[in-house]
C-alpha cells in the first residue's frame, strides 16, 4: 500500500511558514514596544542662525538643530537657556553620520562658532569656540538607522600664562613647551590577571 508523500510535504511547508510568521510577528512587536518606550522630544529645525523658534522650545538658540531631530530627554542636560546655556543636548536623527557631520561643519559657523578641531571617523568629533564658550559636537552612527549627536557646551577654561593676557581669550599660537626634564623610563607591562571560572 503506497501512501502519497505530497500531502505530508505540503503540511510540513505550511508548518514552517506558520512558525516563521509567528517569529516575525513577535520580533516586530518587540521592536515596536522598544521604540514606543523611548523618551524623546521632537526638536524644531534651526539651521539658519536665527533665534526664531516656537515658544515651547527656546532653551537652545545658539546651535543648529537638523530637521527631524529628536532630543533624548534621559541623556540631555540643559542649564540656563537661550544662547548662554551650559550642558549637553543628545539627539537622534534619521540622517547618516556623514550627512550630520557635513551639516554641523557648514552650520556651526552660521551661529558664530569658530571651528577649532575636527576628526571625521566612525565617531566624528568637532570642536568650536564662541566668545568665552566651547562646544563639542560628537556624531556616532547608530546600529540600525541614522545617527546620534551629542552637543556639549560649556564655558571655555581660562588660559594661564603670558599668551592669554589675562583676558581668557584664545591664543592661536601658544609658545612651545620644552620636554619634561629627567629621563623617560620604560617598564614592561604586568601580565593580565588570570580569571578563575
Amino acid at each position: 500500500m503506497n501512501i502519497p508523500l505530497f500531502p505530508i510535504r505540503v503540511h510540513s511547508i505550511f508548518q514552517i511558514m506558520k512558525s516563521f510568521a509567528l517569529r516575525f510577528a513577535r520580533s516586530f512587536a518587540m521592536v515596536v514596544a522598544v521604540t514606543a518606550c523611548s523618551r524623546g522630544t521632537l526638536l524644531p529645525a534651526n539651521s539658519t542662525g536665527s533665534t526664531d523658534q516656537p515658544p515651547n522650545f527656546q532653551l537652545v538658540t545658539d546651535i543648529p538643530i537638523p530637521a527631524g531631530a529628536t532630543m533624548d530627554n534621559d541623556r540631555s542636560l540643559i542649564l540656563s537657556d537661550r544662547d548662554r546655556w551650559t550642558g549637553r543636548v543628545v539627539m537622534t536623527l534619521g540622517n547618516s553620520a556623514n550627512e550630520v557631520t557635513a551639516f554641523y561643519q557648514a552650520q556651526m559657523p552660521n551661529f558664530g562658532w569658530q571651528p577649532m578641531m575636527s576628526v571625521t571617523a566612525e565617531t566624528s568629533v568637532l570642536t568650536y569656540l564662541r566668545g568665552d564658550r566651547a562646544a563639542t559636537v560628537q556624531i556616532e552612527r547608530r546600529t540600525i538607522y541614522g545617527a546620534m549627536v551629542s552637543v556639549t557646551v560649556a564655558p571655555k577654561q581660562a588660559e594661564s600664562g603670558a599668551g592669554s593676557g589675562g583676558s581668557g581669550g584664545y591664543d592661536p599660537s601658544p609658545a612651545p613647551r620644552s620636554a619634561p626634564s629627567g629621563g623617560v623610563r620604560a617598564e614592561p607591562l604586568a601580565p593580565p590577571p588570570t580569571s578563575r571560572r
